[in-house]
């Protein structure tokens, strides 16, 4: 016998077939599957996941996964036994729980306009998150929950968001580089992100927004003084970095690395959004 799952607030209007199950949406109707999976106030049934068999495990890592789609939390229901042929009967239509928090918008396009997209990177993500050696080798685990967990939290609180964000990155950066000496955070991260292709440097007096160091400093005043504002000298003149004006960026840059991480690459992303914040081409 067959066991279903119930998919809350994920936007999906093609079936996903994965190892050992599937992803049945609930319509492929574009405007009704956004307008379900957009709403902030309740979890609208969006698909269901049918299998042999699914672990905890699974489902709590494709939850993850599916949330970091959406940069929105994503509920998936315990596997319960199919008990007739349309596995959305026996699945409530919402779920009344707490607001959900939007982290800046979908970072995979939505499979309407992007047929495989989300598919590939769902079975990407799911490979690596299962993937035991690659993950303690890399600390990517750690990467990609403290990416999601941010606009999961119940309410988000923008320092709370920023060290995870922080921390995340250059806790992956330090492992694959091989690096825990170096005192300076900027120096792996910017080295990692050099690798994969990011114009960035560890200062750049001309573009503080491509200067690794102008983050470091947000997050030391943050964990130092609780401050979301940091005076320093660039250039000889003393400018203020405000965290709320690179707060996005960071966000949007830490995503990107974790799509390099799973190597996921679908011609449609803008690796430069992080900056110009046009997530697709």
């Amino acid at each position: 016998m067959s066991v279903v799952c119930g998919i809350y607030g994920f936007q999906v209007t093609r079936q996903i077939d994965l190892p050992g199950l599937c992803i049945k949406p609930r319509t492929n109707d574009y405007a009704q599957a956004k307008g379900w999976a957009r709403d902030l106030d309740v979890y609208h049934l969006t698909a269901v996941l049918t299998a042999d068999s699914v672990t905890n495990t699974y489902l709590f890592n494709l939850e993850a996964v599916l949330s970091f789609v959406e940069r929105l939390d994503v509920i998936i229901t315990s596997p319960s036994d199919q008990s007739d042929d349309d596995p959305f009967v026996q699945l409530p239509d919402t779920i009344h729980a707490h607001r959900r928090n939007n982290g800046g918008g979908a970072v995979i396009g939505e499979d309407t306009f992007f047929r495989a997209s989300r598919a590939l990177f769902i079975a990407k993500a799911i490979e690596r998150l299962e993937d035991q050696a690659f993950c303690e080798s890399t600390r990517f685990k750690t990467l990609f929950f403290k990416c999601v967990e941010p606009f999961r939290q119940r309410k988000p609180f923008v320092e709370v968001s920023y060290f995870l964000l922080f921390s995340g990155l250059e806790s992956f950066a330090r492992a694959v580089l091989g690096d825990s000496a170096t005192r300076n955070a900027a120096v792996p991260i910017c080295k990692l992100l050099q690798q994969y292709g990011f114009d960035v440097e560890v200062d750049r007096l001309g573009d503080l927004h491509r200067s690794i160091s102008t983050y470091t400093r947000l997050r030391n005043a943050l964990f130092h003084n609780s401050e979301f504002v940091v005076k320093v000298l660039v250039g000889g003149q003393q400018i203020e970095l405000r965290l709320f004006d690179y707060l996005f960026n960071f966000s949007q840059l830490v995503s990107l690395v974790v799509l390099k991480a799973v190597d996921f690459d679908d011609g449609h992303i803008n690796w430069n959004s992080w900056i110009d914040r046009q997530p697709f081409k």
